[in-house]
């Protein structure tokens, strides 16, 4: 019976690795592993679109950014108050405050309800419920 011509194309190849030049080889190396002959699928347009798709992925793109809270603690406080204390963050909806004097967090404790106040308004209730200061 002779070949089919389809057969021809079809038969086993001796596979080539392909050559890798010593960069590659280094980079190689010292990632520990090669990198694809392919890259398309990891080309992106902008890096916005990166880091969004990753937040969402990762479900952090609802997570409260405690970072703007603490940019905006000398707005809310004012700039003498802001100046003797800081705050550390947000854990569990509480907003913990460092400071500096027992004079000053005795004059936040009496203005606590006023900052909550302010915060809540601010960045909603559901993402702080309460403030605590403690000095050191």
């Amino acid at each position: 019976m002779p070949p089919r011509a389809d057969d021809f194309w079809n038969e086993k190849k001796p596979r080539y690795r392909k050559y890798r030049g010593i960069r590659d080889r280094a980079l190689a190396d010292f990632r520990g592993f090669w990198e694809p002959d392919d890259t398309e699928a990891f080309a992106h347009d902008e890096i916005g679109d990166v880091v969004a798709s990753t937040l969402k992925r990762l479900g952090l793109k609802q997570r409260f950014d405690e970072d703007q809270v603490k940019a905006a603690w000398h707005e809310v406080v004012g700039d003498f108050v802001s100046r003797n204390s800081q705050p550390i963050g947000v854990q569990r909806k509480v907003l913990l405050v460092q400071v500096l004097q027992p004079a000053v967090h005795y004059t936040l404790e009496r203005m606590k309800a006023q900052i909550l106040e302010r915060m809540q308004a601010r960045f909603g209730k559901e993402h702080i419920r309460e403030v605590r200061f403690r000095i050191g």
